[in-house]
């Protein structure tokens, strides 16, 4: 940013106070907007709060959108933070690099390196060299001449004219379409899909496959490009859902996006039938997926073909499960519809306290989340050997050995427990992101031998030395509060690969002077000033942080 940049941005800070100053009531102090931007016409805010009172509703869109502009902004997110005094002051704060978290804790995030994000779980997968397709070109064929006649009599009557799908691309032109995606990509497509493509190209936008419009083969080559895929370009580490997938566990790789997911069908909001060309351990390539914006969890399982999807559609309009509601046919495809995401992670999940975590009482091998409460004694042994359990978290279990977690694939640990053995997990070689509350000071040398290891949060912990951070060379975060980060700075520095940083909340400190009975507690550290100061501390003059202070007209009432 330039020094007229700045003067620029200064002046619409400046423009946003006195319109705040405008709006707040009578007798006002203070106020406080925790906007952002998300580009050059997009913006929003978490709060604008005043003291005392409410503010009327005050449009700050066109003023934040600007100093995105002015910024030379890149990124989908620029904090702007504006606080604003009634005799006539403000100070702000711009960055893309930081910003307060938002699952309810006073916190902070700066990330150091916006190009690196931690790899997705399907990095990690590999699939089955000799799996085979479960697709039948001839029998797919059939099929959509039997859907069609079907679809026909469902929606027939008198002068009603039938529907015909686009006639199939000339097969020069299908052959050239095919090989860019074995060029760019190293894919081929599957066999009943191709057949189909010889025969139509896609439907038109009718919608035959579960009310998805079938793209033509055109529109499908050019919605696999790795530029087209605006689905996926949502990553940050703002934003990193646990991602599992719906369906059979191991089918699937797990990822939010995949260049060999080929979207074939759209539902018309943003997600998408795919066939699936880099299957999961047990998957079989050209399974049909859901996948899309809404599907950043992970993908949906929904057939091992094309030819069972379209099957399924068939068999549905044959035995009747079917609905006309206004000339449009929906059709029941019984365990192929679009299922609800949090019914089946419940059915994956096991809670388990006192009693009933002695034994892990409720186990089954389909489980990937696990939760072990308030236990005075755990037996971990019946999870050994676990395919999928992913997801441990152990809360006030005293003395729990964690030693049959090591023959666990698990990825995500979270243990709060009065003291905290990390032996056990010394060369766990799934283990990426372990959070740790204890008040006895807790040995990090084991983690050293985790490899996949990335995320650490450590600012509910009690450590006997931080300086062995500085030693976790794939460490890509780290939490801490603030006197943690002052000790592993002042000892060893930062793990050289660190690309995002947290700054925790504080315990909140209760005032007890009398006078003070009305405001019984603090303010909530860290503040906005203490976290630029840390920003500052992690990146010196590279911090990608700006502060404003001005003034602006006070208006008399």
């Amino acid at each position: 940013m330039t020094l007229d940049r700045d003067s620029e941005i200064a002046d619409v800070l400046r423009t946003m106070a006195e319109k705040i100053a405008a709006g707040a009531p009578a007798g006002w102090r203070r106020a406080e907007l925790q906007g952002f931007a998300t580009g050059p016409d997009g913006s929003g805010h978490r709060g604008l709060r005043v003291e005392p009172g409410e503010a009327d509703d005050i449009d700050l869109h066109a003023e934040m959108c600007e100093i995105y502009t002015l910024a030379g902004a890149s990124g989908d997110h620029l904090a702007i933070e504006l606080v604003v005094e009634a005799k006539g002051r403000f100070e702000a704060v711009v960055s893309e690099s930081l910003d307060r978290v938002d699952h309810g804790e006073h916190g902070f995030l700066y990330v150091l390196d916006r190009g690196v994000l931690p790899p997705e779980p399907a990095e990690f997968q590999r699939g089955r060299p000799d799996a085979a397709p479960a697709g039948d070109p001839k029998e797919v064929v059939a099929l959509l001449g039997a859907y069609l006649r079907e679809r026909d009599r469902v929606l027939g009557g008198p002068g009603t004219d039938k529907y015909a799908p686009p006639p199939a691309l000339p097969e020069a032109r299908r052959a050239w379409l095919e090989a860019q995606l074995r060029v760019r990509y190293g894919v081929t497509l599957p066999e009943d899909l191709r057949a189909l493509y010889a025969l139509v190209d896609g439907d038109g936008g009718e919608g035959l496959l579960d009310r998805h419009p079938w793209f033509g083969l055109e529109l499908l080559e050019d919605q696999s490009r790795p530029e087209n895929r605006w689905w996926a370009v949502g990553r940050s580490w703002s934003h990193q859902p646990f991602i599992t997938g719906v369906g059979p566990s191991l089918a699937m790789r797990r990822a939010s996006d995949h260049p060999c997911w080929i979207p074939f069908a759209t539902s018309t909001g943003g997600d998408f039938l795919a066939v699936d060309l880099a299957p999961g351990p047990d998957g079989r390539p050209g399974q049909v997926i859901r996948m899309g914006t809404h599907h950043d969890e992970g993908p949906v399982y929904v057939a091992d073909s094309v030819t069972s999807l379209l099957r399924r559609h068939v068999t549905a309009l044959q035995a009747g499960a079917y609905a006309v509601e206004n000339g449009e046919l929906w059709i029941d495809l019984g365990d192929m519809k679009e299922p609800n995401r949090h019914a089946h992670e419940q059915t994956r999940s096991l809670t388990v306290a006192g009693p009933d975590a002695a034994t892990i009482r409720g186990w089954e091998p389909r489980i990937q989340r696990l939760s072990v409460l308030n236990a005075p004694w755990v037996d971990f042994g019946p999870v050994r050997g676990a395919p999928v359990l992913w997801q441990v978290k152990v809360d006030n279990c005293p003395g729990a050995d964690l030693t049959p977690l090591r023959d666990t694939p698990v990825e995500l640990l979270d243990l709060a427990m009065d003291g905290i053995d990390l032996a056990p997990l010394a060369g766990h070689v799934t283990l990426r992101s372990l959070t740790l509350r204890t008040e006895r000071p807790v040995d990090l040398t084991p983690l050293l031998s985790c490899p996949r290891l990335y995320a650490l949060d450590l600012s509910r912990a009690a450590v006997g030395d931080l300086g062995v951070l500085s030693e976790l060379k794939g460490l890509l975060y780290l939490n801490l509060r603030r006197g943690q980060w002052a000790e592993l700075l002042e000892r060893g520095g930062l793990p050289a690969g660190l690309a995002a940083a947290g700054l925790a909340a504080e315990p909140r400190r209760e005032k007890t002077w009398w006078w003070s009975v009305d405001r019984a507690y603090h303010a909530p550290e860290p503040s906005l000033k203490t976290a630029v100061r840390w920003a500052s501390d992690l990146a010196g003059e590279a911090a990608d942080v700006r502060v404003f202070t001005g003034r602006f007209p006070r208006r008399r009432r």
